[in-house]
């Protein structure tokens, strides 16, 4: 008799441990899912956090309910085994959902127009909302497990305590590993799709012993790991794709499409695809897609007195180097180093990109990281890391720009992308204005495109007509394309922008 029952005792424990587990695990891989197709940014990810507490709430409401009315090891299996079939369809069933909805808002996001954007932006919510209804079922019935559990497990209110930290501590510390699992493990070796198998397949093994006795138990969770070896096909479809990957930090894709008067133009999109990171035209000319605002950033030098005399640079937010590449073709002799919060990045950029390049020097970190550790003096500082809706705040605070100057040398410059979105307001600019003008006596503003603004920063007062001036008297075919119309793009600030917040670390 002591022996029949120590074996369901354990077999609960690992269902609590498992259940744990899986629960952040697919939470964790739920924000990669919707990456691809709506980012990463606060508000989904807040949004995905609070609907799976409502769920697991829900669950555990249930599950007290429900271990009341059938205290059974096997009935509380059956109730895993179903949410781990659910995990398996998460990805089945919500790519088609999220490309659909994503395929209809894209165009209104960048600006184009939309013959029904009231249907499309339904799209968008609709999407997200039935992927979440995705996670609904499943956590909700893996939110049951701990108080069924404790329901089992408490044969003596002498112990009950005991016995209830012990089953919730288990619970715990498998939401911790599930935490971590998947980022740093699971998702980089199996992508986003086999990483669900996965979790479903984990489940159901803890699962099927409380329903199937010796070996057959062992049927149901080898039937779902056999599902990995399905080929997973292309998460984000697009035409021209070349390549596409996850990494620690965001869904890439590489894409082979037509710009101005390149026909083959690469590009490189993260997470939902709406901004353009890095782009390069592999021939026959390399810099035939000039007009971005990477040429307005490669042009700062022009905003010295002597901008032949520079010798270092550097970018934070190097993405596949196309700063860069357009940097060194107006200023060959210079050394660059461009930092990169993710490594994959860095690699994509050296197979399609610029970093390759041996003048550019790529370091994996945190760019405000870098400035704290480092002891490098730069002439110019290139900050390319602001693109909504992922906006690092510490990146754009008083502190932060106290820090870049600490680096600059005595005439040195910094340069700021201000990207947004078609149609927004200045606000965020003026803000990030104010800011600057706190530490560098001169700051001007270059309208560089319609959704890219270049802030300048100068360590020493400057006259603002100088970056203009330069630019338009060199003869240097590069820039012949911002050349034309120069001297309207250059503004001596932005509007409202005395009144604009100081940003800073605290607020």
């Amino acid at each position: 008799l002591r022996s029949r029952l120590a074996m369901p005792s354990r077999l609960l424990q690992i269902l609590v441990f498992i259940s744990g587990m899986s629960v952040m695990a697919a939470e964790m891989t739920g924000l990669r899912l919707l990456a691809p197709f709506f980012g990463t940014s606060l508000v989904v990810t807040t949004v995905l956090i609070g609907s799976m507490m409502t769920f697991l709430a829900l669950g555990y409401w249930l599950g007290g309910r429900w271990s009341d009315r059938k205290p059974e090891f096997r009935t509380l299996s059956r109730v895993t085994a179903g949410a781990s079939v659910l995990i398996l369809l998460i990805p089945v069933l919500g790519q088609p959902v999220l490309r659909t909805s994503a395929a209809a808002i894209r165009p209104l996001l960048q600006g184009e127009e939309v013959s029904e954007p009231t249907v499309a932006v339904a799209m968008l919510i609709g999407g997200f909302l039935a992927t979440l209804g995705l996670f609904a079922l499943p956590v909700v019935l893996m939110g049951t497990v701990s108080p069924w559990a404790i329901r089992l497990a408490v044969t003596d209110v002498q112990t009950a305590g005991k016995v209830s930290g012990r089953l919730y501590a288990l619970s715990t510390l498998g939401s911790i590993i599930g935490s971590f699992l998947p980022a740093l493990l699971l998702i980089p070796l199996l992508g986003v799709r086999n990483t669900f198998f996965a979790i479903g397949t984990v489940l159901m093994a803890a699962s099927a012993p409380g329903l199937l006795r010796g070996a057959r138990a062992a049927l149901p969770p080898a039937g779902m790991a056999a599902l990995m070896l399905l080929p997973p096909g292309t998460v984000r479809p697009m035409d021209g794709l070349i390549w596409e990957g996850e990494s620690l930090y965001h869904f890439i894709q590489v894409v082979e499409q037509p710009l101005n008067d390149c026909p083959n133009a690469r590009y490189l999109y993260l997470n939902e695809g709406v901004g353009v990171h890095s782009i390069k035209c592999p021939d026959p000319d390399p810099d035939r897609e000039a007009r971005g605002y990477w040429s307005y950033m490669a042009a700062v030098p022009y905003y010295f007195e002597e901008p032949e005399d520079f010798d270092r640079a550097l970018i934070i937010g190097l993405a596949g180097g196309t700063i860069g590449r357009k940097l060194l073709a107006n200023f060959p002799d210079i050394e660059i180093d461009g930092v990169e919060l993710d490594g994959t990045v860095v690699k994509v950029g050296e197979t399609w990109f610029d970093n390759a390049d041996p003048r550019i020097h790529p370091i994996v970190m945190d760019g405000r990281t870098f400035l704290q550790v480092s002891d490098q003096q730069y002439d110019l500082v290139l900050v390319d890391a602001y693109r909504q809706p992922y906006i690092p705040f510490h990146l754009t605070t008083h502190e932060f720009f106290e820090l870049i100057a600490n680096h600059l040398t005595e005439d040195g410059l910094v340069a700021v992308n201000v990207a947004t979105l078609y149609g927004e307001t200045q606000d965020l600019e003026a803000m990030i204005y104010r800011t600057m003008a706190e530490t560098f006596p001169t700051v001007l503003r270059i309208d560089a495109s319609a959704s890219n603004d270049i802030l300048v920063g100068a360590r020493k007062p400057k006259d603002i007509e100088l970056y203009a001036a330069q630019i338009q008297t060199l003869p240097n075919a590069r820039l012949s394309r911002i050349r034309d119309g120069i001297q309207d793009k250059v503004h001596a600030e932005v509007e409202g922008w005395e009144t604009a917040r100081l940003l800073t670390d605290d607020r």
